[in-house]
């Protein structure tokens, strides 16, 4: 079974170098982090090499064309038809809509969507949480130790920030809106806000994270923000809150998307790497 990388951000470089360190045979194309002898210009003859195939994340921004290849548009639909007639087994990738999971599916093809595996975004959710942290100290002239903080959404990334939040010495507002929410973030210590009733105090914040992949930072709460609030946006696009709005009002406010491949790509590489080998031979 021969692996090939299309595209990709620079964990997917740290991806080749495991899989191949641990020798398995890995062709790549179109990565701008990967160049050497493995690197098949073509597309075509880069897909006839391989049996499994591992796209972006996310593969594709415009429902149109792959995400995040350099130099090169590749249409979704004309990868798919193409992994079909090349015989691909197996096709791995994030955001895979279930129209493409279907058509792979009926043609034989085993899908895996790394943003569907629970177990991932847990292990993503530890650098996604020290990149918000390592931006929002570069963007203040304030310590986090002592700041006054609010995490949006107590899911997976808002538990992991919360705590290390909590850690360095800030005091941690977190919004909850189920009981079961409210009795964990009681009992971790930290301060439990009812996520409808945050504009009355979201004047109070330093740095504002929010984790809730909706527009949940308007107009109406926006107004009432401090001027000199650090936002820090983690959730998936569009993100958390109105960008146009915010910059009419000057606030500081920082869209992070996919953060694991910036600040600890090895770190999101081995993570990918764990998990396709577990999928690819020890699921199957």
């Amino acid at each position: 079974m021969i692996f090939g990388i299309l595209g990709g951000d620079f964990r997917y470089k740290f991806l080749y170098e495991m899989l191949t360190n641990e020798n398995y045979i890995v062709y790549t194309h179109n990565n701008k982090f990967i160049d050497d002898e493995n690197n098949i210009k073509n597309l075509d003859k880069f897909l006839e090499k391989i049996d499994i195939l591992i796209v972006p994340i996310p593969f594709t921004k415009d429902n149109n064309n792959v995400f995040n290849i350099d130099n090169e548009n590749i249409n979704i639909n004309l990868l798919i038809e193409k992994s079909i007639k090349y015989n691909i087994k197996m096709f791995l990738g994030g955001v895979i809509n279930s129209q493409i999971k279907d058509t792979l599916l009926k043609n034989n093809i085993k899908t895996f969507d790394f943003f569907e595996d629970n177990s991932i975004a847990i292990l993503n959710a530890i650098p996604t949480a020290e990149g918000a942290i390592q931006t929002a100290m570069e963007k203040s002239y304030k310590t986090i130790f002592n700041s006054n903080s609010l995490v949006l959404g107590y899911g997976r990334c808002g538990k992991i920030l919360a705590n290390m939040l909590k850690g360095i010495g800030a005091n941690v507002d977190v919004t909850y809106r189920k009981d079961e929410d409210l009795a964990y973030i009681k009992a971790y210590g930290l301060n439990p806000i009812n996520l409808y009733k945050i504009k009355s105090n979201i004047n109070k914040y330093d740095f504002i994270f929010n984790t809730i992949p909706y527009e949940i930072l308007d107009k109406d709460i926006l107004l009432n923000v401090d001027k000199k609030s650090i936002i820090i946006d983690l959730a998936s696009a569009p993100g958390g809150l109105d960008y146009n709005y915010a910059r009419e009002l000057n606030l500081q406010a920082i869209y992070c998307p996919s953060l694991p491949g910036r600040v600890a790509p090895y770190t999101a590489g081995e993570i990918l790497k764990d998990k396709i080998i577990d999928f690819c031979f020890n699921k199957n």
